[in-house]
C-alpha cells in the first residue's frame, strides 16, 4: 500500500496533468527568392486564424510548432516581395509537414499569389508503418462507421466489427481520442462511439510507435475531432436504404427495393462550426443519429414451409420467416460530439467530448426465437471528455497539461420487469405484461405447470422454438471509468533535436453483476416459492458480484466486492532527431501496472479459500496481486531513397497488460466453480502478468 502511495505521488508531483498524447504537428519549410533560390532572411510566415508564427533564419528556413491536426492557410511576406499564400496545408498529430516558399520581387507584376498545397502520399520523417486518413478522405469513402473506414487502411481487419491489426488480439489495439485512451480495458477494442463526420483524422499505427505510448503490442489508432474554422459552417445529412420510402409496417415483407433488401438503415448528421464572436474563439459540434433495423446486416434468404405440425402438437399456419433483415435486432444510437478551442497566446485551450446513449435488442440472431416477441432490451451509455491548456513559453518550447475522463456503462434487462430480476420467471406478471404461458397436457400431467415454471416450448420439425412470452434475457449491469492525469514538456535543441519529457497516470473504476447460472432467473422465483433465502439463491447460483453487493446494488468499499480499481502509470523520453537526409527517434519509456485484483494465497489449495459446502470465502485463504513495472527501449529511423520512396526500421519493446475480463471474476463466482469439479467454462487468472514483446521491423513506402 505504501508503494503505491508513494507511485502515485511520484506521478503527481513529476505532471501534475493529463497529456493529450502529442496530438500536435508541425509544419517546416523555407523561403527563397524566386529569381535567384537566394534564401529570404527574416521573412515573416504565419499560419492563417491563429496566433502562431516565425521569422526564417541565416538559411531562408522556419519551423511552426504546436499545431492542432487539421488544414491550414500559410502565409510568407518579406519587405519588397509579393505575398505568397499557400492554402490546403494538412498538418498530421506527431508529424511533421514540409513546405516551401519562392517569393517574387515586388517589381514583378503577378498579382495576389495563393498556391494550393499538395499533400505528399507517404511522411518522410515518420519511422514506422503509419496510415492516414484526413476528414477529406472520410467524406469521400463509400462507407459509413469508424471501422469500416479502419478496415481500408493496411494491415487493419475487421472481424464481427471488432478490429484486429498485423493479426494481434483484439484487445492489443490502442484507442485514443484527443490524447485520451478510449480502450475497453475489460474486453479490448474501441469503448466509445464516434461519429465519422465528427472527425478530423485518424491515424493508424501498427507497430514500432515511439516511447511515447503503451499498452498496445499490435497497433494504436489514434482520432482528432474537427475544430471550428475561422467562418461559420453548417452541413446536414441524411442516409437511408428506404430508396422507396416505404412505411415502417413494412420492415419485413421479404421483398427488394431495386435489387436489394431494406435492411431498415437511416442516419442524420448535422454539424455546425465556426467562431464565437472573435476567431480566437471557436467551436464545433456534430450531432449523429443512427438506426438500424438489423445492426449486422447478412445476405440471409428467407424461409417459408407453409403449414407445418410440431412435434408437440402445435400447428404453424404459416411458417414464414421473410429474407432481408431479421427480428429483434434493432439499435438506435444518439451521439453528440464537440470541441472549443480559445487563444489567450501564449495560452491555448482546448475542450472536447463526446457521448453516445443507445438502446438496441437483445434478441437471438436465430430463426428458433422468431416465435417470441418478448426479447431482452441493452441500454448502454459511453462517453469521453478531454480539457487541454498548451502554454507556449518560447517558439521554440512549450508544455501541454490536460484532465480527461472516460466512462462506459451497460445494462442488459427484460423491458417489462427491468431490474425486478426476482420476478422474471413468473407467469402471473408474465400475463398481466400480456404474454401468457402455455402448458402441454404431458406438463400438465407431469405436475409441470407451478407459477414459476417456463412455458412449453414448441417442437417442430426436431427444433425446440422459444416459446411465446417466455422471458429470454438476464439481468445484467456493468460500468467502466476511468480519470487520468499526465504532462508533456517538447523542446528544440538547435534545429535538429526535439525533445519531449512525459508521463501519464491513469485509475480506472470497473464494477459488474451478473448471474450466469440462472438460466433468465427463471428459478430465483421457483428457489424463493422454496423456501431459501435470497442470499442463498445468489451463492449457490454463482453471482458475479464486484462494485455491487450481492443483490446488485452499487457498492463502493474496499474488499472483496469493491470495484477494482486498476492503476496505469507511465513516463517516457524521447528525442526526434532530424537530419536533411536521415530521421531517427530515440525513446525510453517506464510502465507502472497494478491491476488491484485478488488472488488465492495458495492456488494448490482452493479449499483455503473457499467453503465447499457453503460456498462463502475464507477470507484469510486471499492477497492483493503485486505491482508490476518495466523499461522499454524504443530506436526508429526512417530516410529518402528517392524522393517518392522511404525507407523505415524500427526496434522495440513493449509492454501489455492482458484483458481485464479474464483476470476480474466476483469471488462468488469463483466459489461456484471450485464446487463443479475439475471443468472451468470461462477461467480466470488471478493474477496473469503483462505481456512483453520485443519487435523488430523493416520497410518502405512508395509514392
Amino acid at each position: 500500500m505504501h508503494r503505491r502511495i508513494f507511485y502515485v505521488l511520484f506521478f503527481l508531483i513529476l505532471i501534475p496533468t493529463l497529456l493529450s498524447a502529442g496530438t500536435r504537428g508541425r509544419i517546416k519549410g523555407t523561403v527563397v527568392d524566386l529569381q535567384t533560390g537566394e534564401p529570404l532572411i527574416g521573412a515573416n510566415v504565419i499560419v492563417m486564424g491563429t496566433s502562431i508564427g516565425a521569422a526564417t533564419d541565416a538559411n531562408g528556413e522556419f519551423l511552426l510548432m504546436n499545431l492542432e491536426a487539421a488544414v491550414y492557410e500559410v502565409r510568407a511576406s518579406y519587405l519588397g516581395y509579393q505575398t505568397i499564400t499557400l492554402t490546403n496545408v494538412r498538418v498530421n498529430a506527431d508529424l511533421t509537414t514540409y513546405i516551401s516558399f519562392e517569393l517574387p520581387s515586388e517589381e514583378v507584376q503577378v498579382g495576389t499569389v495563393e498556391i494550393v498545397a499538395e499533400r505528399p502520399l507517404i511522411k518522410k520523417d515518420a519511422t514506422n508503418a503509419v496510415r492516414i486518413t484526413s476528414s477529406e478522405d472520410i467524406e469521400a469513402l463509400p462507407v459509413r462507421g469508424v471501422n469500416n473506414i479502419l478496415s481500408l487502411t493496411a494491415g487493419v481487419v475487421l472481424q464481427n466489427n471488432y478490429v484486429y491489426i498485423r493479426g494481434g488480439r483484439r484487445d492489443e489495439v490502442g484507442y485514443y481520442l484527443e490524447g485520451v485512451s478510449i480502450s475497453n480495458p475489460m474486453a479490448g477494442g474501441r469503448a466509445v462511439t464516434i461519429s465519422q463526420d465528427a472527425l478530423e483524422e485518424i491515424q493508424v499505427q501498427s507497430g514500432g510507435y515511439t516511447a511515447e505510448f503503451g499498452g498496445a503490442n499490435a497497433g494504436i489508432v489514434r482520432q482528432q475531432l474537427r475544430s471550428g474554422g475561422q467562418q461559420l459552417k453548417a452541413s446536414f445529412e441524411y442516409i437511408t436504404d428506404n430508396v422507396t420510402f416505404k412505411s415502417a409496417d413494412d420492415a419485413f415483407d421479404g421483398e427488394k427495393r431495386l435489387g436489394a433488401y431494406w435492411f431498415g438503415y437511416n442516419e442524420v448528421s448535422a454539424s455546425l462550426g465556426g467562431p464565437i464572436f472573435d476567431p480566437k474563439f471557436r467551436f464545433f459540434i456534430n450531432f449523429n443519429n443512427t438506426f438500424n433495423r438489423d445492426r449486422n446486416p447478412q445476405p440471409y434468404p428467407g424461409i417459408n414451409l407453409g403449414q407445418v405440425e410440431g412435434q408437440t402438437g402445435d400447428v404453424l399456419e404459416n411458417f414464414y420467416y421473410p429474407a432481408g433483415p431479421m427480428y429483434q435486432q434493432k439499435r438506435n444510437a444518439y451521439t453528440y460530439s464537440g470541441t472549443i478551442n480559445m487563444d489567450f497566446t501564449p495560452i491555448l485551450v482546448r475542450l472536447s467530448g463526446t457521448y453516445t446513449d443507445q438502446t438496441q435488442d437483445q434478441g437471438q440472431r436465430s430463426i428458433l426465437s422468431y416465435l417470441n416477441t418478448r426479447y431482452g432490451e441493452g441500454l448502454y451509455e459511453n462517453g469521453a471528455f478531454s480539457a487541454k491548456i498548451t502554454h507556449v513559453l518560447s517558439p521554440t518550447m512549450f508544455y501541454e497539461v490536460s484532465g480527461g475522463y472516460f466512462y462506459r456503462s451497460a445494462t442488459v434487462q427484460d423491458p417489462y420487469l427491468k431490474d425486478d430480476f426476482w420476478s422474471y420467471g413468473d407467469s402471473v406478471l408474465a400475463a398481466e405484461n400480456g404474454f401468457i404461458w402455455e402448458r402441454t397436457a404431458s406438463d400438465i400431467a407431469n405436475n409441470v405447470s407451478g407459477r414459476y415454471q417456463r412455458p412449453t416450448r414448441p417442437n417442430i420439425l426436431g427444433f425446440s422454438f422459444s416459446a411465446p412470452g417466455e422471458v429470454s434475457s438476464a439481468y445484467t449491469v456493468n460500468s467502466q471509468s476511468s480519470w487520468n492525469v499526465s504532462g508533456a514538456l517538447s523542446f528544440l535543441i538547435g534545429k535538429i533535436h526535439s525533445f519531449k519529457v512525459g508521463g501519464e497516470y491513469t485509475q480506472y473504476e470497473i464494477r459488474n453483476w451478473s448471474c450466469p447460472n440462472a438460466l433468465t432467473q427463471m428459478g430465483f422465483g421457483l428457489s424463493l416459492q422454496q423456501g431459501l433465502t435470497q442470499e442463498r439463491i445468489l451463492v449457490a447460483n454463482g453471482v458475479n458480484n464486484f462494485g455491487y453487493d450481492i443483490y446488485g446494488a452499487e457498492y463502493d468499499g474496499d474488499d472483496f466486492f469493491g470495484p477494482r480499481k486498476p492503476v496505469f502509470a507511465s513516463a517516457y523520453i524521447q528525442d526526434k532527431i532530424e537530419f536533411e537526409d536521415i530521421i531517427l527517434n530515440v525513446g525510453l519509456r517506464y510502465d507502472y501496472i497494478d491491476i488491484a485484483n485478488w488472488k488465492l494465497v495458495d492456488p494448490s489449495q482452493p479449499e483455503l479459500s473457499v467453503n465447499y459446502s457453503s460456498g462463502n470465502l475464507v477470507e484469510s485463504g486471499w492477497e492483493k496481486t503485486e505491482s508490476f513495472s518495466a523499461v522499454s527501449p524504443r530506436l526508429g529511423f526512417s530516410f529518402p531513397v528517392t524522393d517518392q520512396t522511404v525507407f523505415h526500421a524500427q526496434f522495440g519493446k513493449f509492454v501489455q497488460q492482458p484483458r481485464l475480463q479474464d483476470q476480474y471474476q466476483g469471488l462468488y463466482r469463483t466459489g461456484w466453480e471450485f464446487r463443479q469439479g475439475f471443468h472451468f467454462s470461462q477461467p480466470t487468472g488471478r493474477n496473469v502478468r503483462p505481456t512483453r514483446t520485443t519487435q523488430y521491423e523493416v520497410g518502405f513506402s512508395q509514392q
